[in-house]
């Protein structure tokens, strides 16, 4: 692995000037698409043009050789990959998440689509809306690439809950208003009036913290909720090793920001445990009701409150469950698999591109 030098390092300025000097008119067309693209974003478009030198270096650099360019995210690092396929005629192909999908226009992922080689994302939820954008002739640009666990840094729960014990419950995320913990809050206030012990260990801090707790004394749970803030990734996995049950009660926000099927779902599931999960976005792909946890509608505490019930009421159930999440993440999400698919879908794509350009009598081929 290479990085890039500082932006102000003599290779930068030296790439940055040669591009200018042997392409002109290449380089004031990719800062025109720039321009064009963040018309109406001018923080975004400050970014991109802090960038152009060193993407008109990138640019210098891969001109004439056989590489391609893939960008993760669909946001700037994107439109560098644009802005390098203008300058020197190499393919691209994208990775994109959640926030960058949905937070972006649809004309300017259509735009990005269109012009890459192909694109990969991490659910097949993305993959349906992204293919809404495009030609039915360019909707196999768009494929699905789970994201994949990593076996050896998870530990499988060792925890067998007995009737009458409290239920430990973990939840992981940053307090933010996509991560809908407001309603997990409300449901714990719900089960306690039920007179079901319920404890929670919240881990992640942002903006909302003391929202959530206020909210939490205010439904009279203070004390069944601990905020553990950030911690390191071990502990993460030791607090969901600690506990019966994940619950990932994400929502849509305001501004269209969602989860797309949280890395944290997964690695709870890894770990062997039962998840409730909201029909939000991609979690409906491994959260199935009955199987691996309950899957209920989002912005509804009740909904949730009814699903720790049935997992407080029945200790077995809940352990079958999260027998079942681990069998499910070592069928679709472990890294060596989903790793091989995504080189898999890279070589795919530029080997498209390959065939497309000579087609085309350029002989410009990628790998």
């Amino acid at each position: 692995m290479r990085y890039l030098p500082f932006l102000f390092d003599g290779r930068v300025i030296g790439g940055l000037l040669a591009t200018l000097l042997r392409h002109p008119l290449r380089s004031l067309k990719a800062l025109g698409w720039l321009a064009g693209t963040y018309a109406s974003r001018p923080m975004e478009l400050a970014k991109s043009l802090a960038i152009f030198p060193k993407t008109a270096a990138i640019a210098r650099e891969l001109e004439g050789s056989d590489f391609a360019v893939h960008a993760h995210w669909a946001t700037i690092p994107t439109s560098a990959a644009v802005v390098i396929q203008i300058l020197s005629d190499r393919p691209f192909s994208i990775t994109a998440h959640a926030w960058d999908i949905y937070l972006t226009g649809p004309d300017e992922l259509r735009d990005k689509i269109q012009r890459s080689s192909g694109l990969v994302t991490c659910t097949g939820y993305n993959v349906e809306y992204l293919r809404t954008l495009l030609r039915a002739d360019q909707q196999t640009k768009v494929n699905l690439n789970y994201h994949g666990i990593d076996m050896g840094r998870m530990k499988l729960t060792q925890r067998q809950r007995q009737p009458g014990e409290p239920l430990e419950v973990v939840a992981v995320g940053r307090l933010v208003e996509q991560k809908g913990f407001p309603f997990l809050i409300e449901a714990v206030g719900m089960a306690a009036q039920a007179g079901q012990q319920v404890n929670v260990t919240l881990v992640g801090d942002g903006p909302m913290q003391a929202e959530l707790e206020a909210l939490a004394e205010r439904h009279g749970v203070r004390e069944r909720i601990r905020f553990a803030g950030r911690v390191a990734h071990a502990q993460t996995i030791a607090a969901m090793c600690a506990a019966d049950v994940l619950i990932a009660p994400s929502v849509i926000a305001k501004n269209g920001d969602r989860d797309g099927i949280p890395n944290v779902t997964l690695e709870a599931m890894a770990c062997g445990l039962p998840i409730i999960g909201t029909a939000v976005s991609g979690i409906p792909e491994v959260v199935i009701t009955g199987r691996t946890g309950h899957l209920v509608p989002p912005e509804n505490a009740q909904a949730i409150a009814a699903a720790i019930a049935a997992l407080y009421q029945d200790p077995v159930k809940c352990r079958e469950m999260g027998a079942n999440s681990r069998a499910l993440i070592e069928q679709r999400f472990m890294i060596e698999n989903n790793v091989g698919e995504l080189i898999d879908h890279l070589g795919q794509f530029h080997r498209s591109h390959a065939a497309q350009a000579t087609a085309a009598g350029c002989g410009c081929g990628g790998h």
